[in-house]
């Protein structure tokens, strides 16, 4: 499983849609061709804006394709189908190599195959991104001056503006394109109860909403929330996992038994016990109600939710002694992952 931050609305899924169509219809393609006999990639996701400025980039370990949604919101369509193209090139080139050559011969011929435009560069692309911000910006300067006093400035501003949004395509209003982001956190056949505790509580905690969906016999623990608060959801997953296992795994070396369910069970209620902040715990309950539903608004629509109850059934008293120990140890922020509500 493969952490990716992804986000979530009517705008991202709809491009997310029809460039994995496009994807699909490529491979085909190529499979008729000859050039391949095996998908090339797995999923297209689109998400927060990358690091250094990236556009996208192709990742071998899941096969995915990621998108900027910089991208989405500021290319024209063109350009987002190159920037796609370009991504779906490089995911050619490992289909058939078993390796990324880099922008090396062999990946220009995967563009070429692909048909990415040619000459299309990243360089090209953020030229593009700021031909659009400077439209933007003239635009909002003209929609200012429409409010000037004098009244023939304003009547010609407010022409000259409606002349450039129609000439650009774009609305005089715009409907607000609400929108959540999504990441998978655990993801497995059954959930152990002491899983459904750390998960519990990390909602608690950050503020993310977090749903179990299951797809054949596998299921997965997805949060829901702003950027800032899924990350933290994934550090503070991995940080509390990562070391209650390295901890556990120091007792049984010294010949102690210990169950890892239940050292983590101690762990995480000592944890929830010495966190409580009853104000921050206010102002998170109403970001995780908030998340829960832009969630259910966007990505479960149609969907009814059901809120299960886990129910702890016994366990090793020791174990879970030791993990109550091990959490009054840990120093974690009290104040991670929480905000004032605005």
């Amino acid at each position: 499983m493969e952490r990716i931050i992804t986000a979530r609305s009517l705008k991202t899924d709809h491009a997310e849609s029809e460039l994995t169509a496009l994807g699909r219809t490529k491979e085909k393609e190529l499979e008729e061709g000859g050039v391949i006999r095996q998908p090339v990639f797995n999923a297209v996701y689109i998400t927060p804006p990358l690091e250094d400025g990236k556009l996208g980039y192709f990742s071998p370990s899941g096969l995915v394709i990621v998108i900027s949604e910089e991208v989405v919101e500021k290319c024209d369509h063109e350009t987002v189908v190159n920037i796609f193209l370009h991504e779906f090139a490089h995911a050619l080139d490992y289909a058939i190599n078993g390796y990324l050559s880099g922008h090396s011969p062999f990946f220009r011929e995967c563009c070429r195959i692909a048909g990415v435009d040619r000459g299309f560069e990243k360089s090209h692309v953020r030229t593009g991104l700021e031909r659009e911000k400077e439209r933007t910006d003239r635009i909002r300067k003209l929609m200012a001056l429409s409010s000037s006093p004098f009244a023939n400035e304003a009547a010609e501003a407010l022409k000259k503006a409606k002349e450039l949004m129609a000439k650009e395509g774009i609305p005089m209003k715009r409907s607000p394109d609400v929108r959540i982001y999504m990441v998978p956190l655990y993801q497995a056949k059954r959930f152990p109860f002491s899983i459904r505790m750390l998960l519990s509580y990390i909602s608690t905690i950050t503020g993310v909403y977090i749903v179990i969906s299951q797809e054949g016999d596998m299921k997965t623990a997805i949060a829901y929330g702003s950027v800032e608060e899924t990350e933290t959801s994934i550090y503070l997953y991995d940080y509390l996992v990562a070391g209650a296992e390295e901890e556990v795994r120091r007792l049984r070396k010294q010949g102690e038994k210990v169950s890892k369910d239940s050292f983590l069970r101690g762990a995480v209620s000592e944890l929830t016990r010495k966190t409580q902040n009853t104000a921050a715990d206010t102002a998170i309950m109403q970001i995780r109600t908030e998340n829960m539903k832009l969630t259910k608004k966007i990505v479960f629509p149609d969907t009814k939710l059901t809120r299960r109850v886990s129910r702890s059934h016994g366990g090793d008293s020791e174990s879970y002694s030791k993990g109550v120990g091990y959490g009054s140890k840990l120093n974690i922020d009290p104040a991670i992952g929480r905000r004032e509500l605005e």
